[in-house]
């Protein structure tokens, strides 16, 4: 794979699990599928193992700010923002010129000079599905009764030696992933989705570690991703955490030029 094929699937795996690391909190523990009971349980044990569901209800912005694996031994730092609803953005910098991946609600955008476009441009449907449930600090569980999403547990997997319980979430455009828990400390082991790679559609894996907590919060300052039968893998290292910042919607618009907006 090139490096610029490499970047496009870090960026992938960024996007995906920037907030990712949110996705077993629900506000109301409603659940539709098997094993209603055992899930809510799972959920309300990893809700108290966060920081408890009423702090992250209180969450309306987040930004993270670390550093970037893009392969190759080549990381840069990188800012993600989130704000609810559903506007998420990144953005690092390659090669001295500014890459910015962008949603705002309702659309998409993208600003990738490494790859040859100077200009912004809109995601295409497939790259905003990649992203789907994901763009919120509340990640996939949060309200999914209300938004439509089908939660079950699909069994008790081992991972890395741990004993872990395994959700699969499937989302109303029928994109599904897989949420591990750990049985003893309930909280996110690893995160699995589907994913095309030069065309083929590939599993993707993600693992957290390293949790820290910040402002009662707790959240993995390191996620490691690679796709099934992929020796390398790709990371994000999480140093700065900000709850609540002061984020206006123009941040997230797709301007009218290159510049590529701020993420600061």
């Amino acid at each position: 794979m090139g490096l610029k094929s490499k970047i496009l699937a870090a960026l992938v795996a960024v996007l995906v699990v920037g907030a990712a690391v949110f996705a077993v909190l629900d506000r109301d523990f409603h659940f539709i599928g098997g094993n209603g009971q055992v899930v809510d349980d799972l959920i309300s044990r990893n809700a108290a193992a966060r920081g408890g569901i009423d702090a992250w209800r209180a969450v309306s912005t987040l930004r993270l700010a670390g550093e970037m694996d893009l392969g190759q031994e080549l990381h840069v730092p990188y800012v993600l923002v989130q704000k609810r609803p559903g506007k998420m953005c990144l953005e690092f910098e390659f090669n001295e010129k500014k890459a910015v991946q962008c949603v705002d609600g309702k659309t998409g955008w993208k600003l990738l000079p490494f790859m040859g476009r100077a200009a912004p441009e809109p995601m295409t449907a497939a790259e905003m599905q990649e992203i789907a449930g994901t763009v919120d600090p509340e990640g996939l569980l949060l309200d999914s009764y209300e938004r439509g999403f089908h939660v079950e547990l699909v069994g008790h997997v081992s991972v890395d030696g741990r004993s872990t319980s395994k959700l699969q979430v499937t989302l109303p455009s029928d994109t599904v992933r897989w949420v591990y828990l750990d049985d003893e400390t309930a909280l996110e082991v690893k995160l699995e989705a589907m994913r095309k790679l030069r065309g083929k559609e590939r599993l993707m894996e993600t693992t957290y570690s390293d949790w820290g907590r910040v402002d009662g919060l707790l959240i993995p300052r390191r996620q490691e991703t690679r796709y099934n039968g992929e020796s390398e893998s790709h990371f994000i290292t999480v140093e700065n955490i900000s709850v609540n910042p002061p984020i206006d919607d123009q941040r997230f618009a797709m301007p009218a030029s290159g510049n590529g907006g701020n993420t600061s």
